[in-house]
């Protein structure tokens, strides 16, 4: 098959998850080309580019100036790339009865002077469902051809229902020949606002088991339980709530902790003042941004991973996040909340874990829990290990994704 990715921007540290999936797609044989058409700078490779697949090769990046003067000012150059790789008559393409407001701003011209050829491909994999409208439009327009696959991962069918409303995708669902949803949580929620059951499913963001062999900590010589947290320092990884309960846990319990915190954001340096407030400030450690081998290597000196996801103030809501299955996958004990896909990962007393989302006492009693029944790590860590490979190896995943690209092709 060959198949086109639609992305903001690639790479994108925060997106391992493509880089994945268009790999293990190219291992199987198919052809991916990656579109990046939200006008924003990537941020680079937070794993390893795999070697063989050229993906820089095959990624278009679109970017165009940010203001109306610039956009006008540099119009001929995107005609002219038009003309050039469609023909002059392509122009007339640019209807405002398709585009509407894109063309308004430039937008479409833009984004349709990066395709070139026929622009024919059997699927137009739309990895956010927020950049459908513009896939869809250029494939009326004629500067695209092929089937559309629509997916639901997060901010899509969370932040963005909430401030458009339900109706967001409703000149989508006739369009798209399939759906697809990161967790059952998002595949309910889409089918929720309209999305043909019949036409969704649920395949997971796989992960690279082999960069997280299983291997489950020994005994520790310190007394010291070293707590890890990973994401983005945004309100909805809830890590505020998590440095108020592990601040209650120390209090309660008398252990000894260390944290360590692996992401930048902008809540950085309230989450920083806040520790110093909880009297954390020696025992919390802010490392920043790092890649995914030395998020690894922080999995592997860990104790216990938090995973403390609550709805954001503008209604974000995660899946289960890739951090969760890789400290899973290493074999660590867990701690998320009952949240978004969360659950359908961590299994309260199975797998891991579990607390009310925002709920700083909730998740003390958690992380009290957890550590009371330490004995029953081993099994745990086991359990949550075939639960990521259940769920979320790679290679699952894009058999999943092949079929599913399969039947809407059919």
């Amino acid at each position: 098959m060959k198949i086109a990715f639609f992305v903001n921007a690639f790479p994108m540290m925060s997106e391992a998850f493509i880089v994945n999936s268009a790999a293990a797609l190219i291992d199987e044989g198919h052809s991916v080309d990656i579109f990046g058409v939200g006008n924003v700078a990537p941020s680079g490779l937070s794993v390893n580019a795999v070697e063989g697949h050229n993906l820089d090769c095959r990624t278009v990046n679109m970017q165009w100036p940010k203001s109306t003067v610039g956009r006008l000012a540099n119009l001929p150059i995107p005609l002219s790339r038009i003309a050039r790789n469609h023909g002059f008559a392509a122009i007339g393409r640019l209807r405002p009865d398709i585009y509407r407001r894109s063309l308004g701003d430039l937008t479409a011209v833009y984004q349709a002077s990066a395709f070139k050829g026929s622009g024919e491909y059997d699927i137009l994999h739309c990895q956010f469902a927020t950049l459908a409208e513009c896939v869809i439009k250029h494939r009326k327009a004629g500067f695209l051809k092929g089937n559309i696959v629509v997916n639901f991962r997060g901010y899509d069918i969370t932040e963005a229902v909430a401030a458009i409303g339900p109706d967001v995708y409703d000149h989508v669902w006739p369009e798209a020949s399939g759906f697809v949803a990161n967790c059952e949580y998002f595949r309910k929620r889409a089918i929720a606002i309209g999305c043909p059951d019949d036409r969704i499913e649920m395949i997971g963001s796989g992960i690279r088991l082999e960069n997280f062999p299983f291997e489950p900590a020994g005994r520790r010589e310190t007394d010291t339980i070293r707590f890890l947290m990973v994401g983005r320092l945004i309100e909805r990884k809830g890590m505020h709530i998590a440095l108020r309960a592990l601040a209650e846990f120390t209090n309660r319990s008398g252990s000894k902790i260390a944290v360590d915190i692996v992401g930048d954001g902008v809540m950085r340096p309230q989450l920083e003042a806040l520790a110093s407030e909880l009297g954390l400030a020696d025992q919390v450690t802010f490392h920043g941004a790092r890649t995914h081998s030395e998020i690894a290597d922080f999995i592997r000196i860990s104790d216990i991973f938090l995973a403390p996801s609550m709805t954001s103030s503008s209604g974000g809501q995660d899946a289960p996040v890739n951090t969760l299955k890789e400290a899973m996958a290493i074999g660590r004990p867990v701690v998320g909340t009952y949240h978004g896909g969360i659950p359908e990962l961590v299994i309260e007393g199975e797998t891991g874990a579990l607390a009310a989302e925002g709920d700083s006492a909730s998740l003390c009693a958690a992380i009290d829990r957890l550590i009371t029944t330490r004995a029953s790590w081993p099994d745990m860590v086991q359990r949550g290990r075939e639960k990521v490979e259940n769920m979320f190896a790679l290679d699952k995943c894009t058999n999943d994704l092949i079929r599913h690209y399969e039947t809407c092709l059919s």
